[in-house]
């Protein structure tokens, strides 16, 4: 079986923060009390367990695990714990290559990091964005440059080998000496792995209303470019090889379950506004946090074996169907069980057009470039005939080179891989 037939990765998605960032525009929200992570965390292992029940795809034994945010570590220990033992009881959690977790400094001590490790993570992300701390107030995060390092060490002594620092550049009053500061103290932590992103205005946040208003201002190009520059080249310097547009780790120490999206390749999405791709359409869930836990809480059908048992696991507590459902054939049995949350998503079928374009797209981002051996074999077509007139413009530009089956930016085409991108929309 291909990887493409199978999920390779699973992502759980937590849709609360202590307190919202001014950039962020993902579907993570502040203000919901332990009662409502309580009914989030019922929901989200409710889903779990139906969607077990009609997975379109099967899942891979090493397939990675991924618990995003929002901020995971705004949940307890024991809720984390709940949603990996559902995970794992439903299958979804096998053998992961990797299992990561984010975590916002302000959230962990050494205790809850220790526990994590314990859970069976073997990789945290943290969000240190910046370490001056004036540059953290005006991204609106809730830790200091001194909660961060610290929540770095303390992660290295419960035992995470692998640790990430997520950085930004063009943060407003950021400057290029206080990015090579941040820059310099990151390297003296000795990570694995740092993602160092430009700082992008999304529409509608507070951050870009204020600088839609005039009130904050962000560095100039310039001075961005100078960043970006200067990111590649410390990194490379301290032996952190740049294998993605935003992502440089030493060898051996990319992210796994990034690289399941980069190679475009099936990924299964739990909680409010996760995003679910099977290859040929992708479903993302509502994200409304309280349509969530009142579609997900409620009882529906779930099928069962004649010994109450499930995948081998006992589900004697759980509602039966009626006689009715049991005379149709499974398949039915499954739709309908599942189809009674629809409403809970929404799908975007992909043609056969769009596919190739994002494969290549998705491709293009690593360093190592799209494999056009794998395309072809995976859309049976011809890449070079495919795409012929948009390839040789890259190349002519020097925008991209062909070797060895590979189609990669050069590193002049990395600084306008957005431009390069639309070649292929």
């Amino acid at each position: 079986m291909e990887r493409w037939e199978q999920f390779q990765g699973v992502y759980v998605h937590t849709p609360f923060c202590l307190q919202k960032c001014l950039y962020c525009d993902f579907p993570s929200y502040a203000g919901f009390t332990e009662a409502v992570r309580q009914q989030y965390v019922e929901a989200l292992c409710r889903e779990i367990k139906l969607r077990s029940l009609q997975r379109e795809l099967p899942v891979a034994e090493n397939a990675t695990v991924y618990f995003g945010g929002g901020t995971p570590t705004v949940l307890s220990v024991g809720q984390i714990q709940n949603i990996v033992a559902c995970l794992k009881e439903y299958g979804w959690w096998k053998e992961p290559a990797e299992a990561t977790i984010e975590a916002n400094p302000g959230t962990v001590d050494a205790e809850k990091l220790k526990a994590l490790r314990e859970i069976g993570f073997n990789r945290i992300s943290l969000g240190v964005q910046s370490l001056q701390n004036n540059e953290l107030r005006a991204l609106g995060r809730i830790h200091t440059a001194e909660e961060a390092l610290r929540a770095i060490d303390e992660a290295k002594l419960a035992g995470f080998q692998r640790v990430n620092a997520d950085l930004i550049s063009g943060i407003p009053c950021q400057t290029v000496e206080s990015f090579r500061d941040t820059m310099n103290q990151i390297l003296q932590m000795n990570l694995s792995h740092i993602s160092a992103y430009c700082l992008i205005l999304e529409e509608g946040t507070p951050l870009e209303r204020l600088v839609s208003s005039g009130r904050v201002t962000l560095p100039d190009e310039d001075i961005s470019y100078l960043m970006y520059e200067m990111t590649t080249e410390i990194l490379a310097q301290a032996g952190l090889r740049r294998y993605e547009i935003s992502n440089c780790a030493k060898p051996g120490q990319e992210s796994l379950h990034n690289i399941v999206y980069w190679h475009y390749e099936p990924y299964a999405a739990f909680g409010v506004g996760a995003c679910t791709f099977n290859g040929k359409e992708r479903r993302t869930n509502t994200a409304d946090v309280q349509e969530y836990i009142k579609g997900w809480r409620k009882e529906g059908p779930v099928p069962q074996n004649d010994d109450n048992t499930m995948n081998g696991k006992d589900t004697s507590s759980v509602p039966m169907l009626s006689a009715e459902k049991e005379k149709k054939g499974v398949t039915d049995l499954l739709h309908s069980s599942v189809n009674e949350y629809r409403g809970l998503w929404q799908t975007e079928p992909l043609d056969r057009r769009i596919q190739i374009s994002e494969a290549m797209i998705m491709g293009l981002r690593m360093t190592e470039g799209a494999d056009i051996n794998k395309m072809e074999k995976r859309f049976d077509i011809n890449i070079m005939n495919y795409y012929g007139k948009e390839i040789q413009t890259l190349l002519d530009k020097k925008l991209a080179e062909c070797e060895d089956g590979k189609l990669r930016l050069t590193t002049y085409g990395m600084r306008f891989g957005n431009r390069v991108f639309e070649k292929f929309i």
